[in-house]
């Protein structure tokens, strides 16, 4: 992206400080009839100057250009054929140009600059290819992305167990949900399952693991407060996907806390499944003693459709002329500059 960055403000900047220098601009076409684009052309001096800019939905994955004083023709003794450019038939050899950028992540635009200063003042001929591509239909895997809100912030199915504690404020499936709240102030701000209760909690979206076992993929906040220090708080945790429920871990706090004290408890699940769309899951109590509070719970990342990519082979179209082909079985274009003005 850098790169393109660069090319882009070097073009505007050429056009912008240079009396009388003008683009002229050509279209771009894929699979023979459809525009996707617009190349941007000048010469300044002994350098040409171009400028891809690619329509959505297609992106530029890969740029090929060459320019020489003489039309390509299918003989031994034309310049596009002892520079190695075309074949003998005349078809061209784009991995032979000057210009070869095959980009990692693909571009709406990218610049860059040839020198010509061996062409002489004569036309040019120039032969801009590119590669360009658009996301298709067809789901072909699933991936991964950070989460902008993390926290599950929905919930069904809550079943308040054999209860540890007369307040009812404690079985409030409510309060779960969102940020964690309960680091300062104890009370009010979590959810207890109750012994062998259970919730099961909704994202925003549907959530997966990373592949990748030394980092968090699922975080369960759980609060003690005014505890003993030897209680013991235990979940399963189950993650729900294709149909079904399939145990991702277990949880054990065994710390409690003291008098008047409120104790954070961070537990991470680290090989959530990746490649699957998880649509919730499921936390369960199971201990017989002791409820765990949920103060909140954290997922680190989405699941992400991976859709196939559609590519095509572009060209510069001179639309002054209906377009100049190369002589080989094929219809790749070139362009004349500056006739096309």
């Amino acid at each position: 992206m850098k790169k393109f960055l660069v090319g882009f403000i070097l073009f505007s900047m050429i056009f912008s400080v240079i009396p009388g220098a003008v683009a002229i601009d050509y279209d771009i076409i894929a699979g023979q009839n459809e525009k996707v684009g617009t190349l941007a052309l000048n010469v300044v001096g002994d350098t040409l100057y171009f400028n891809y800019a690619i329509n959505t939905p297609w992106e530029l994955c890969e740029v090929h250009l060459t320019a020489l004083n003489e039309v390509p023709e299918a003989d031994n003794e034309n310049i596009w054929f002892t520079n190695g450019y075309i074949t003998k038939t005349g078809n061209p050899k784009v991995g032979q140009f000057e210009i070869n950028e095959e980009f990692d992540s693909c571009l709406t635009e990218y610049s860059g600059s040839l020198n010509i200063s061996e062409l002489g003042n004569s036309s040019l001929t120039i032969a801009a290819h590119a590669v360009v591509c658009r996301q298709g239909d067809e789901i072909i895997d699933y991936g991964y992305e950070p989460i902008d809100y993390p926290w599950a912030i929905n919930y069904s199915n809550y079943i308040n167990g054999s209860p540890d504690s007369t307040d009812s404020w404690r079985y409030d499936p409510l309060l779960c949900l969102n940020e964690t709240d309960s680091s300062n102030q104890g009370t009010k701000t979590f959810t207890s399952l109750g012994h062998g209760g259970s919730i099961e909690l909704y994202f925003d979206g549907s959530i997966c693991g990373d592949g990748d076992n030394s980092t968090p993929d699922l975080e369960i906040y759980e609060v003690t407060y005014n505890q003993n220090t030897d209680w013991v708080e235990s979940i399963g945790i189950e993650a729900y996907y294709n149909g079904n429920y399939y145990l991702v871990g277990n949880a054990t706090n065994n710390l409690g806390s003291t008098t008047g004290v409120t104790n954070m408890f961070i537990n991470c699940i680290y090989d959530l499944p990746s490649g699957v769309c998880i649509e919730k899951i499921r936390i369960n109590d199971t201990l017989s003693t002791h409820d765990y509070d949920i103060d909140a719970v954290k997922a680190n990342y989405n699941c992400i459709p991976i859709y196939n990519c559609i590519c095509e082979s572009a060209w510069a179209n001179d639309t002054c002329f209906g377009g100049e082909t190369f002589p080989g079985n094929n219809w790749a274009t070139y362009v004349i500059y500056p006739e096309c003005d």
